[in-house]
């Protein structure tokens, strides 16, 4: 079996933009985000902030979407409320 190609360039390959498309998905799907709000938004530039500085690791990304919050605190999308 060919494992797909994951970038470690910062370039993104097709089955990176899919991986960062799953772990966006699942991550709206946990904070309760809308898909297409302000919240999402801001998620999906953070995970592609994430895999240009150099981080490809899937748990990584999630952890760190996750959490709401990168190294330098710029990051906290907020909760769909309701």
């Amino acid at each position: 079996m060919i494992k797909p190609h994951v970038s470690e360039s910062g370039v993104a390959y097709p089955d990176d933009l899919a991986l960062l498309k799953r772990i966006y998905d699942e991550v709206c799907e946990e904070r309760g985000i809308v898909i297409g709000s302000p919240e999402a938004s801001d998620l999906a530039i953070e995970a592609m902030k994430l895999f240009s500085a150099g981080i490809f690791d899937e748990g990584t990304i999630g952890r760190r979407l996750r959490g709401g919050v990168t190294e330098d605190g710029g990051f906290s999308p907020r909760r769909r409320s309701g």
